[in-house]
């Protein structure tokens, strides 16, 4: 039966880099933990995670928990999160808040009972994030006012001023936004970014036209119904998030409007499959492999008792067909 050190061997390391290579128990270079692993893998050799534990305290187990698994963001997110987790050599379990305080509060104690190594939370509304202190912490996505763990999270006032600019650019001047929950960090940015690019160019928004939901289709559906029913009709709609706007979407086309001619729709967030509907939709997208790596390395970083720093990742703005140009026709949508 190969050993360590026949690893080690075949790797052209040394025991202690196999060692750290295998175990993510401390650094080692993307190049040597690919050769120390390939010659792990030729030799049949595999670590003895549960003699390991005994030794180091340490479970190579990390908790996730994410806000709602039905929301593509966020299931895109888990998925990134744990691709880069394998490649370092670690197990994740995931659990699921459902945009809920009571279930974060439930969700954390059972991971917390599972012996991980650290946790990477999306936090739930403006909802504490209690942990025992000596367990390793990261927050994903949204931050939570005073506390102390460091988030990774994309620059939701970058993106939604982005968008914002390409709007008024158009020739666009009855904006509407229907932003995210206001408990919650990201919907927050994104809101206050979006007025504060639209009062800056002269186009504040009529207060009814601003109009809260809460991450999900059917607040997204009943808040563009409201905004589309009143005597003044907004020209485009901004969503907070990709369900919102196919909310959106779905209201304006009961209403009997066309996308991208008679309103122009738009998202914070892109998804796999807006660049398919008719016509394909404008969005806001993250980075989200990013979002996932950086939730994992500041992990283990934590993890190995070394300071970590916030980390913002840039958002990228999507044009397609879901807005044109005002003075324009529709013949000559952009």
């Amino acid at each position: 039966m190969a050993t360590i050190r026949d690893v080690a061997a075949r790797a052209g390391v040394s025991l202690a880099t196999a060692s750290r290579a295998l175990t993510g128990g401390g650094p080692a270079s993307a190049a040597t933990v690919e050769a120390v692993r390939r010659a792990a893998t030729e030799l049949g050799y595999e670590v003895n995670k549960a003699a390991r534990s005994l030794r180091t305290q340490r479970t190579d187990t990390i908790g996730l928990l994410i806000s709602d698994v039905r929301n593509p963001f966020f299931s895109d997110l888990a998925y990134a999160v744990e691709q880069r987790a394998a490649a370092r050599g670690l197990a994740v379990i995931t659990m699921n808040a459902d945009e809920r305080p009571e279930r974060q509060v439930d969700a954390l104690r059972a991971l917390t009972t599972q012996r991980v190594d650290g946790l990477i939370v999306v936090p739930q509304g403006g909802a504490p994030v209690e942990v025992p202190e000596e367990l390793p912490l990261v927050l994903l996505d949204r931050r939570v006012e005073n506390h102390h763990a460091p988030v990774v999270r994309s620059d939701d006032a970058m993106g939604s001023r982005q968008m914002i600019e390409h709007l008024l650019d158009l020739g666009h001047r009855d904006i509407a936004l229907i932003a995210g929950p206001q408990s919650s960090s990201t919907g927050r940015a994104r809101r206050a970014a979006s007025l504060a690019a639209l009062a800056e160019r002269g186009a504040p928004v009529p207060e009814e036209w601003v109009v809260e939901g809460d991450f999900r289709e059917g607040s997204g559906y009943r808040a563009a119904r409201s905004l589309l029913a009143g005597d003044r009709r907004p020209t485009a709609i901004f969503a907070g998030d990709s369900l919102m706007a196919v909310g959106a979407l779905t209201a304006a086309k009961e209403a009997g409007l066309r996308i991208g001619h008679d309103i122009a729709v738009v998202s914070f967030d892109d998804s796999l499959w807006f660049p398919l509907l008719d016509p394909p939709v404008t969005a806001v997208a993250q980075d989200v492999p990013a979002l996932g790596c950086a939730a994992v390395d500041g992990l283990l970083a934590r993890i190995a008792g070394e300071p970590v720093d916030d980390v913002v990742v840039p958002t990228r703005l999507v044009v397609r067909q879901s807005c044109r140009t005002t003075a324009t026709t529709p013949s000559e949508a952009s």
